[in-house]
């Protein structure tokens, strides 16, 4: 039970997959969660195939059952928890204030604040024991306000104050928002299938341009800063919000791989 040990949200597809596989290259125990108990099953068995040591706890990170019980399994199988990356998340709805629907407004909080809040909480002690780090995903969006977006805005600078918060009350633990870049992944897709005409014709233009471009990122160059960081971030980076090209975050992943 000396492994670091990493619970990855958002496990089944694009960046939490791709950050579990490289997480477990480096020889990390990666315990993958998401709603879809097949594919996380999936990745579990392409991790394993390689020699790698994963567990899958399927769950809806929006209700604190399911919380519990990801980080609970992951201490009965583990010992440990060496740090959490909230990766889950949604982009919907798409719609003005004045016309969204106030249920999915507020199912989009509870996936993507509210779960982030409740697996901190529940993983705490764990991360004091072993100072540990946790690494919440971010975005652009939560520094300037997207019309049609309200949601996703909203709770991304949420997340960057409670990241902020969580760093000063817990002096223990190393707490960092990450932005992974514009990332191909299914959330790109939400987007060009359902923002036009919710969206400005701009924001929705831009990222139909990056995609038919080739300029979207493949999962695999954040996920790097992403477990970089998670390994190996200095707790003076404590409460930082970075993005992942930063020249420190590459220069800590290329003495972590090197």
């Amino acid at each position: 039970m000396t492994q670091p040990t990493i619970i990855i949200t958002g496990a089944s597809y694009g960046l939490g997959a791709a950050i579990a596989s490289i997480a477990a290259d480096h020889g990390v125990q990666v315990v993958l969660t998401a709603r879809s108990k097949s594919a996380l099953e999936s990745r579990a068995h392409e991790i394993e195939q390689r020699g790698g040591k994963a567990l899958v706890v399927a769950g809806d990170v929006s209700r604190f059952e399911d919380c519990r019980n990801i980080v609970e399994k992951t201490v009965q199988t583990f010992g440990r928890i060496d740090a959490l990356i909230n990766n889950a998340g949604v982009i919907e709805p798409f719609d003005s204030v004045a016309d969204v629907q106030l249920d999915a407004w507020a199912q989009h909080m509870a996936i993507n604040l509210l779960g982030p809040m409740m697996l901190c909480k529940l993983a705490i002690p764990s991360l004091r024991q072993t100072k540990g780090r946790v690494i919440n995903l971010t975005s652009h969006a939560a520094e300037i306000a997207v019309p049609g977006a309200s949601a996703y805005s909203t709770s991304k600078a949420a997340l960057d104050r409670f990241s902020k918060v969580l760093a000063v009350e817990e002096p223990e633990i190393t707490v960092i928002s990450l932005i992974p870049g514009e990332t191909d992944t299914p959330m790109q897709e939400v987007i060009r299938r359902k923002a036009k005409g919710k969206a400005p014709d701009a924001f929705y233009q831009y990222f139909l341009d990056l995609h038919a471009q080739g300029k979207l990122l493949p999962p695999e160059v954040p996920a790097r800063a992403v477990i970089s960081l998670a390994l190996g971030a200095p707790h003076t980076w404590s409460g930082e919000i970075l993005q992942w090209d930063d020249p420190r975050v590459q220069e800590l992943g290329y003495r972590l791989t090197s």
